[in-house]
């Protein structure tokens, strides 16, 4: 994403700004009385500005209280200082705080009073407007304003609504906005000569440690919602529990940061709304193990070739990208710099999050260079049709994916390439995926190391819309107890829900079981074939064949379990899985399968004879290449409990047109892994 920004001269004129409190993750805008916070320090002293106060005053009561910004901006503040501004008074000019706090006593800005936040109205009047800024400082908490700068019309300024910046090498500390409303900060967009990424909602430049912007709603600003921007990494910088909407540039950036920063439990609407430049939702640059988590982020439709949620950007290592829930944005899920290194993306949730309509319509932009970024246990789903998975833009390397992408659900719609070029890196790994429907990965799919793949429904709750509680897995889901074992997993899924010490359920959600689940092996199969070999037995081979052909050349495979061991009389769900190790030139082969008249057929003795027929369809299976396939038993089995022969026969048979390139060949149970089984919970 590219993303320098020139630093704005610091001037301060007039703002109209308002502030809000919190409730919960996303903070509303209603005024209301506070209870002012209190500088620890002994000796700092408590401020109060009303407008119907009088400068003349010593400020130091409600009844002496200052009138104005200026009386304010002249005044050299302590450490433990306090400057209160009375509940529903509203100011005009640009406020430059002077002083700096100490780390037990920091100056602290908060209302007094009964009624709306205190109103702050910058009025953009000049290039380089900032309503509220920090200059060098240290120290400092602001709280509870409602903080604008709106340029009047026909004119084209960088403005901004609070901003701390530090110039100097050593580093500035402790700054801290919290439940502040800013918006209707509207700077100058690309094409104007005045444009300046660093200008917007709430600002900071330069190395300062120990930043929190909390429980703050930043809308209609332009060009940035909150963003930091340093050479040097900056530490413990966070954003928590924000509500960002309607912004013109990014949502949220973290540029030059380490040692315990984070992104966490904001929620951003309607980002990038614009297309000139690139902006994004939610990201990092210059980071080292950043935590971005639990964030909501919806509506973005611009943002150039970006306007992904989510961005492991330039020099980014280690970052966590985590429990976050994306929906209904036009340009993917997320974006990988050529740089970014160790960048895990897990137990996320994406939900339509490409235009399938759209020109650069991909659900992940991967251009890094590195094979150690890892993607797992995350959840796509989309409707509809879209040219492309994995995006490469990346024109330095060969590799159009090189990294880990295991126990991911991608599923809903149609891809028309699964990687925007052939995947030919040896260290890209593809394992335990669920890919459905399975043409998802018919046309540049996975390679590399290629493994226990599901191609078949994952069996969502109601996968629409809406709450993600929608893409939860149902009882009967393939993708139960069928994730490989990721070290270092984060303990925890997208809910909260411990990870079992064995293996997961694939995708963004673990479920917690009621019953108990066995996993029964095959107890004989086999497959037969016609003509001249109809007599023959294959039996006891490693593998089974299903082909649809002429005679002599046709095939159907037999799988038997015996399930006398379950003391239920009736199953909450049943899966059989079976793993094809081979397929042909066909690109697609449907296989039909039914349970059998007849359970009596012996593995060593079965041929296209004597084979058993079918009797009851159980549903299909759409194979498009090598892995594992998946299918939902339960009525088979519950029909077969009612009875007093607790086994169940399954015939596999391919129900299309002849063809000498639409066989495929299954794992039997004498194959040294990947066996045929019935995993049942009751």
């Amino acid at each position: 994403m590219r993303k320098a920004f020139i630093l704005l001269p610091i001037l301060a004129m007039a703002l109209f700004a308002s502030c809000n409190k919190s409730i919960n993750r996303v903070p509303t805008d209603t005024g209301a009385s506070k209870t002012p916070v209190k500088g620890t320090h002994s000796t700092g002293t408590t401020y109060y500005v009303d407008p119907a106060g009088n400068d003349s005053n010593d400020g130091q009561s409600t009844a002496t209280a200052w009138q104005s910004i200026s009386k304010v901006n002249a005044q050299t503040f302590l450490p433990g200082d306090q400057i209160l501004f009375k509940a529903g008074g509203s100011w005009s000019g640009n406020i430059v705080f002077l002083g700096s706090g100490t780390s037990d006593a920091p100056i602290v800005v908060d209302l007094y009073g009964t009624g709306n936040k205190p109103i702050i109205n910058g009025g953009g009047l000049v290039n380089g407007s900032i309503t509220l800024l920090l200059n060098n400082q240290s120290f400092w908490e602001i709280n509870n304003l409602e903080i604008t700068n709106t340029i009047t019309s026909g004119l084209h300024y960088a403005v901004t609504g609070i901003k701390a910046n530090n110039s100097g090498t050593a580093a500035a500390s402790h700054i801290y906005v919290k439940n502040c409303y800013v918006h209707d900060v509207n700077s100058t967009g690309v094409g104007n000569s005045n444009y300046n990424k660093g200008t917007g909602g709430i600002i900071f430049t330069g190395l300062i440690n120990d930043v929190l912007v909390q429980n703050c709603h930043v809308a209609n600003c332009q060009i940035e919602g909150i963003r930091t921007s340093s050479s040097t990494q900056a530490s413990n910088v966070v954003f928590d529990s924000n509500l960002i909407e309607n912004v013109y540039g990014d949502g949220i950036v973290l540029n030059g940061v380490t040692g315990n920063s984070k992104i966490i439990n904001n929620t951003i609407r309607n980002a990038c709304t614009s297309n000139l430049a690139n902006y994004a939702g939610a990201w990092t640059y210059n980071s080292y193990q950043t935590l971005i988590a639990h964030n909501e982020i919806s509506g973005i439709v611009g943002g150039n070739i970006d306007g992904q949620p989510f961005d492991a950007d330039i020099n980014t290592n280690g970052d966590i990208f985590e429990y976050n829930y994306s929906h209904d944005n036009k340009r993917g899920f997320m974006l990988f710099m050529p740089s970014a290194t160790n960048i895990i993306v897990r137990y996320n949730l994406s939900v339509n999050d490409v235009d399938p309509a759209g020109t650069s319509a991909k659900m992940i932009n991967y251009t890094s260079n590195n094979s150690t970024n890892k993607i797992y246990n995350n959840t796509f789903f989309f409707t509809g049709s879209i040219p492309l998975f994995f995006e490469y833009t990346n024109t330095s390397s060969p590799f159009a994916f090189n990294a880990t992408f295991n126990n991911n659900i991608v599923a809903g719609g149609t891809v028309t390439q699964f990687s925007a070029r052939p995947i030919t890196a040896s260290t890209a790994t593809f394992q335990n995926n669920c890919f459905y429907p399975s043409s998802i990965t018919s046309s540049n799919g996975p390679a590399g190391v290629v493994s226990n793949n599901i191609y078949a429904n994952p069996q969502f709750v109601n996968a629409t819309s809406g709450a993600s509680t929608n893409f939860n897995l149902l009882a009967t889901s393939p993708c139960l107890n069928t994730g490989l074992i990721m070290t270092g997993n984060g303990g925890i899924d997208f809910y909260g829900t411990a990870l079992p010490a064995g293996a997961p359920d694939i995708g963004f959600y673990q479920h917690t079981s009621t019953g108990t689940t066995s996993t029964l092996n095959a107890t004989a199969d086999s497959y037969i074939r016609d003509g001249s070999y109809a007599t023959t037995n294959y039996g006891t081979l490693a593998y089974t064949v299903i082909k649809s052909d002429a005679v002599g050349y046709a095939r159907k495979a037999y799988e038997k379990f015996d399930f006398s061991s379950i003391p239920a009389s009736s199953v909450q769900a049943a899966t059989l899985s079976l793993y094809v190790n081979g397929v042909n030139k066909a690109p697609t082969r449907t296989i039909s399968v039914y349970t059998t008249q007849t359970e009596n057929w012996g593995e060593t003795s079965i041929n296209w004879n004597n084979a058993p027929t079918d009797t009851t369809y159980v549903g299909q299976i759409v194979v498009t290449g090598v892995g594992t396939y998946a299918l939902d038993v339960k009525n088979a089995i519950n029909t077969q409990l009612a009875k007093s022969d607790h086994i169940v026969s399954f015939l596999l048979q391919n129900n299309g047109a002849n063809s000498s390139t639409n066989d495929i060949t299954l794992n039997s149970r004498e194959a040294t892994s990947n066996q045929p089984t019935l995993t049942v919970t009751y």
